[in-house]
């Protein structure tokens, strides 16, 4: 039976009590672990640097996070091995329009989830990130999506398969 490592977390919310219970909801389960918990931005690329996490759980209203953030954490892969490097990041915020999840989508977030909506279904979203998805758990996402396509060229016939 092959041992599968924990996805590694790091927290960032400058709410003490919601950073408490993200981490109390992930440390339930036994597929993650924490292993940082930041307030701010300046600390989140502290621990970014020494703790290499999977996954980054980043408030888009902390100081120096949001978009900002999130762009320098960005996952990116390596052409020459096909390997990835940095973290995925996961917005969280109360903040649900269509503009917040657009920017933080085009800063390079892989999942947007809506503070009031997350409870035991966390760390299956989480999850799902890691393994190429782009989980949008807002009531605001339909309309973002809408907003996306409405910026975007229209599709010709050829596009079509």
């Amino acid at each position: 039976m092959e041992v599968v490592p924990p996805i590694r977390v790091v927290v960032a919310d400058d709410d003490l009590s919601f950073r408490g219970a993200l981490v109390d909801v992930l440390e339930d389960d036994p597929r993650f672990v924490v292993v940082g918990i930041a307030g701010t931005g300046d600390e989140l690329m502290q621990l970014v640097d020494r703790q290499d996490p999977d996954v980054v759980l980043l408030d888009i209203r902390m100081p120096g996070g949001g978009p900002e953030a999130a762009r320098r954490l960005t996952r990116t892969v390596d052409p020459a091995t096909g390997g990835s490097t940095g973290p995925v990041v996961v917005a969280v915020s109360a903040q649900v329009g269509a503009n917040g999840i657009l920017a933080m989508l085009r800063a390079g977030a892989t999942g947007y989830l809506g503070k009031g909506r997350l409870g035991a279904q966390l760390p299956d979203l989480v999850a799902r990130t890691l393994e190429g998805e782009v989980v949008l758990a807002v009531p605001g996402a339909v309309d973002a999506l809408r907003q996306l396509l409405a910026d975007a060229p229209a599709p010709t016939t050829s596009d079509v398969p």
